[in-house]
């Protein structure tokens, strides 16, 4: 029987993660993450962290029931030896901003690290919106 590879591995844990979005599964997104986790949303906001990572889903999928979010890979790099990979893709994003649907979109880059069990999970993700339908907040100013 052929092992599937690191990057069939990481691609079946990107759609275990846009499952658990789409099933509102805060609990779900928390074991794909690494402890020391780190996010740059698509406007710039920042979070550290997978135990707040999971907090911050809850309150989302609880305060916004209309949120969803795809990431669809488009390319996985693996450095077996060392056990990182990146991957690169395209996300999409539905959610509800004063009361009026935002479609938004972009491109993503994360990056994956292979645990001692052989479990690949996310160390960083970094988002970049690239159009936005609706009422849509830009990033603050730096």
């Amino acid at each position: 029987m052929t092992q599937p590879t690191s990057s069939n591995l990481i691609r079946s844990a990107r759609e275990v993660f846009n499952i658990a979005i789409a099933e509102k599964n805060a609990k779900g997104i928390r074991p794909l993450l690494a402890p020391s986790y780190h996010l740059i949303t698509g406007r710039s906001d920042q979070f550290h962290g997978a135990d707040e990572e999971e907090i911050r889903w809850a309150e989302l999928f609880q305060t916004d029931p209309t949120a969803v979010y795809r990431r669809t890979p488009r390319e996985i790099t693996a450095n077996e030896t060392w056990g990182i990979a990146e991957e690169l893709g395209n996300w999409q994003g539905i959610y509800t901003a004063k009361g009026i649907l935002v479609n938004a979109s972009g491109v993503y880059s994360a990056k994956w690290q292979r645990t001692t069990t052989g479990t690949w999970v996310l160390q960083t993700e970094v988002f970049t919106t690239l159009t936005c339908e609706g009422p849509c907040t830009p990033p603050d100013p730096i």
